[in-house]
């Protein structure tokens, strides 16, 4: 009998529930620190991150593996998609989403397509880097806009817990495929990601 996807979703986000505080933290660190390691960042110079609610995997932990080349961007929700406002490291202006999430006030925005790089936050994953996102479905609707424009856009690299990895996920026609899934236990990659980006 097959598992469903909210099935999926909901025994992933129980095991990273789990997770104490320190572990968490631990496993945030071997997964952005196998990010640094990845040509994809070494050769970013704009790269969105998240800011983590709910128990999620820690990106901001990457921050100081920034070069002088290298800014960060963290999403703001307007209307059913995402845009993308620079930042500089810990230190912006930021309010309350309706969604309870942390975003910046800053006026000046860029699509997702200015970015090189887009770490994404998710519920669950499996070995060929397919996702299994919050539900909400902002990152899926904002990545297919970039696909309407006929560019490629960011390569896009899931950040998760090892704990959350599922069998296998199904994909439904409007899943964003990724590139690659980072975790505590090592990057998950696409059959067909490109070799020279792994």
């Amino acid at each position: 009998m097959s598992v469903s996807i909210d099935d999926q979703r909901r025994a992933a986000l129980r095991a990273r529930r789990a997770l104490t505080p320190s572990a968490a933290r631990r496993a945030s660190q071997k997964a952005c620190r196998r990010i640094a390691r990845l040509p994809a960042f070494k050769r970013a110079q704009r790269i969105g991150l998240y800011w983590p609610m709910r128990h999620e995997a820690d990106p901001r932990l990457l921050l100081p593996d920034f070069d002088h080349r290298q800014q960060a961007f963290v999403p703001r929700v307007t209307g059913q998609r995402l845009e993308f406002i620079a930042i500089d490291g810990h230190d912006f202006r930021q309010r309350r989403s309706a969604l309870g999430i942390a975003e910046p006030t800053a006026r000046h925005a860029k699509p997702v397509t200015a970015l090189d790089l887009l770490i994404v936050p998710l519920s669950a994953f499996d070995a060929a880097a397919r996702r299994i996102g919050m539900g909400g479905g902002f990152y899926d609707r904002t990545l297919a806009s970039q696909g309407e424009s006929g560019f490629r856009g960011p390569w896009l690299l899931g950040l998760a817990f090892e704990v959350q990895r599922v069998e296998r996920i199904a994909t439904r026609e409007w899943d964003v495929p990724l590139d690659a899934v980072a975790s505590d236990a090592g990057i998950y990659r696409r059959a067909t990601c490109p070799t020279s980006l792994r």
